[in-house]
């Protein structure tokens, strides 16, 4: 479920309530990962994904490259990096 059309990531799973703190804080990130700044994108090795940490909590995910996000608790990040 995209939570509002200028929302640049999908939620896993849908229908999740998401704090609007989180999702500025992912937008922001996102933002500034697609302007070339360094330094908080984390590559994991064993599969190419991207990883962005917005908090104890919440994790964004990318399986192809940074084009499509997602934005994900951490119980469902830690399933899904391991598909």
């Amino acid at each position: 479920m995209i939570l509002d059309m200028d929302m640049p990531f999908d939620v896993m799973p849908r229908g999740l309530p998401v704090p609007h703190c989180t999702q500025s804080k992912a937008t922001n990130l996102l933002q500034r990962f697609k302007t070339g700044e360094r330094g908080f994108c984390k590559r994991l090795t064993a599969q190419g994904y991207l990883k962005i940490d917005i908090g104890p909590f919440w994790r964004l995910l990318s399986k192809d490259g940074g084009r499509k996000w997602y934005l994900l608790q951490h119980a469902t990040y830690n399933r899904e990096i391991k598909k």
